[in-house]
């Protein structure tokens, strides 16, 4: 009971600021968000705070602006800081792009965020030992953009598409071990952007959808439905070549998912030219 109670008692104390003027709000937030940061990763009770405020209509956007601000600030510290540290941010981060799939109005404070995380992710993941917390702070990102009908959000995206790409590819060659390249190859596939916007690059994604087929069993279904997708929605004349030189490594992957019974597999090796 004392883990309810004590949810139920910041939920409270949440409460209170709610009913706040906007500026009062922002002013009071802006100034004490590294204090409520603080004391989240020393206690994910407190987690409850910032949960109330997002899920809260009437201070869900302003809160989602100034956390979003903060954490922006904290993105160059999550390849060094302690586990504690980066879960936090991690699960601050997810919290705020799942605000905006339930208030509309949270897409416009998202948006003016969207490059500067992206390029700040790829910008330290190429230059950390340990460059996990980034992959997965982009996968939240992705996830969420893609769930979603989130026009503007998504024209971040078209602009950020080739330079994107052409980085998540040049991670996933370098990485060294198969859970870093398992990771970098759903993220290459994971992008979200609009199959028009990705027909120029369908190219550089070929070693990644081959390396996810041959992947754990969740990323390799991802990998198929990817697939799937292309071959039933681009031109022959357009995707056949880049099937065709993939072959060798795609037809053994694609017969080992048939032979495990996966269905879709059949249809797609019947289409590979």
């Amino acid at each position: 009971g004392s883990a309810k109670e004590e949810k139920e008692i910041l939920e409270l104390f949440a409460g209170v600021f709610t009913v706040l003027d906007e500026r009062t709000f922002r002013d009071v937030f802006t100034l004490h968000m590294q204090v409520l940061f603080e004391q989240l990763v020393q206690r994910d009770a407190y987690l409850a705070i910032p949960n109330h405020f997002l899920s809260n209509q009437s201070v869900s956007r302003i809160f989602a602006d100034i956390l979003l601000s903060f954490l922006l600030g904290r993105v160059r510290d999550l390849g060094s800081c302690e586990r504690a540290e980066a879960a936090a941010i991690l699960g601050l981060f997810k919290m705020a792009f799942a605000s905006v799939q339930t208030y509309a109005e949270n897409e416009a404070v998202l948006r003016p965020h969207v490059r500067a995380i992206v390029i700040g992710c790829l910008k330290h993941a190429m230059g950390e030992k340990r460059p996990t917390h980034y992959y997965q702070l982009l996968r939240s990102l992705f996830r969420s953009v893609s769930q979603g009908k989130f026009d503007s959000v998504m024209k971040e995206f078209i602009a950020l598409l080739k330079n994107l790409l052409d980085s998540l590819v040049k991670l996933f060659n370098a990485a060294q071990d198969d859970d870093t390249k398992e990771q970098l190859a759903e993220l290459c596939l994971m992008v979200p952007a609009r199959l028009n916007f990705l027909l120029p690059h369908i190219a550089l994604l070929m070693k990644p959808i081959v390396f996810a087929l041959n992947s754990s069993t969740e990323t390799a279904l991802f990998a198929l439905k990817k697939l799937e997708s292309w071959v039933e929605n681009l031109q022959p004349g357009y995707f056949d070549p880049l099937l065709q030189d993939a072959k060798e490594q795609l037809v053994p992957a694609l017969n080992k998912h048939l032979q495990s019974g996966v269905q879709s597999c059949a249809f797609l090796v019947t289409k590979i030219p």
